[in-house]
């Protein structure tokens, strides 16, 4: 097990229409100048809130821009460094799967699947009792069996009351 001593926490969520993502970034220098300040662990995202992945999934879907495997090159990077990654996943919201899968999503008692209040996220919330938790749950065994990484971290995970029950939900 890693026990820290210094943590980057790489805190991102990038719109699928952002273009270039992931181009010019230099892996062996950046994770050189985290080494040289005495990092020696950091969360980066391998699939963020809005639903896209920054690696070559199959399962979910990588952002629209990024040409190449982002999380791959900066496990190997990390790797050469001695800095531990963990791979951050964000479970219960999902902008673009939550377009995709209508029926992933929380559905409230008024009949929203993100909440109307301006100052409140957009980003649908997804439900585990549907397709869902078996599409989330297989891409993190991708990001566990196809990268170095020392840990996983779960971002918003929370069951909200759906105006749906699993039994009444169309699979």
């Amino acid at each position: 097990m890693h026990n820290p001593k210094w943590c980057l926490f790489f805190d991102f969520h990038t719109m699928p229409a952002c273009p270039d993502v992931g181009a010019g970034f230099d892996f062996d220098a950046i994770t050189g100048q985290i080494a040289d300040m005495g990092v020696d662990y950091m969360v980066f995202p391998a699939r963020c809130n809005l639903g896209t992945a920054y690696y070559n999934t199959r399962v979910g879907t990588r952002h629209p821009s990024l040409t190449y495997d982002l999380l791959g090159k900066l496990a190997d990077a990390c790797t050469k460094q001695s800095i531990a990654l963990t791979a951050y996943i964000n479970i219960g919201l999902s902008h673009e799967e939550g377009l995709r899968h209508r029926e992933w999503c929380v559905l409230t008692q008024e009949g929203y699947t993100y909440l109307p209040n301006r100052f409140d996220h957009w980003v649908r919330q997804m439900c585990y009792h549907t397709g869902y938790a078996d599409h989330v749950e297989e891409m993190v065994r991708e990001v566990v069996r196809g990268y170095p990484v020392a840990g996983l971290f779960f971002d918003c995970m929370q069951v909200a009351p759906s105006r749906f029950r699993p039994s009444t939900i169309a699979r």
